[in-house]
């Protein structure tokens, strides 16, 4: 018999079964569904392929007759790759790869799993097109392209003369006062600001909007981040919880 996959979401929101086919529709969280649906002797099933720090696994761990249902819950973006063996060591033994993937969360980007290929040797997922990683790749890359291009726009210039002042995104801070205080922004994914020191400071500081918030790991927003005339230069960018030197 030939090695036919289908996979469907039960939980925590049901999505529509797929059959021989991979699909791109997981979430992190979703308990995904197998099963063997053109019949066979024996059935095998692996997950060979999860991302890195995934500690996704087959329940129950498949036995060799098992058909199915095996589950298994998404835990990371990224692609998981299924193996389904029928009738293993018979002339009729069949083998069929699907690649079930969870796009990532802020681009989209087309992750792809080890192993994928379209050459002599096999055809890995079964539907790979005849351009393999190829259109997948460019389309990261222009997505890349894009966010870059959106998060990289003009730096507004401002001057701060002042004893304190509250930053806004894309913001090129020249710092002409002795002592002042910046606050930054509530962090956003892709957001920047810049500081630039125009005087020698006797006390500069850059805090974070509210407890919690960080600037490298550390919370600043009790006792800032202190700038010194030797830094001259520091620029921030948010990751949508915390900021970072860049």
């Amino acid at each position: 018999m030939a090695a036919e996959i289908r996979s469907e979401v039960i939980a925590p929101v049901v999505k529509a079964a797929v059959d021989n086919a991979s699909r791109d529709d997981l979430a992190v969280n979703d308990v995904v569904e197998l099963n063997a649906i053109a019949g066979g002797t024996t059935f095998q099933w692996t997950l060979v392929f999860v991302p890195e720090g995934s500690t996704a696994v087959l329940t129950p761990a498949p036995a060799a007759t098992t058909a199915g249902p095996v589950t298994f819950t998404v835990d990371k973006v990224g692609p998981y790759l299924v193996r389904l063996t029928v009738d293993a060591g018979l002339v009729t033994e069949s083998t069929q790869y699907v690649r079930l993937r969870a796009l990532t969360a802020s681009l989209g980007l087309l992750l792809v799993a080890a192993g994928e290929r379209r050459d002599s040797s096999g055809v890995i997922p079964v539907d790979v097109d005849i351009e393999g990683w190829a259109n997948e790749q460019n389309s990261n890359l222009q997505r890349l392209e894009t966010a870059i291009a959106s998060a990289g726009g003009a730096w507004s210039l401002v001057s701060v003369a002042g004893a304190t002042h509250t930053a806004t995104d894309g913001e090129f801070i020249i710092i002409t006062a002795a002592t002042t205080v910046i606050t930054l922004p509530a962090p956003v994914l892709n957001h920047r600001v810049a500081f630039k020191l125009a005087v020698v400071p006797v006390d500069v500081q850059v805090k974070t909007s509210g407890a919690g918030i960080t600037i490298d790991g550390t919370d600043y927003s009790a006792v800032g981040l202190s700038i010194t005339a030797q830094w001259e230069q520091v620029s921030v960018i948010s990751d949508g919880s915390n900021w970072f030197i860049f």
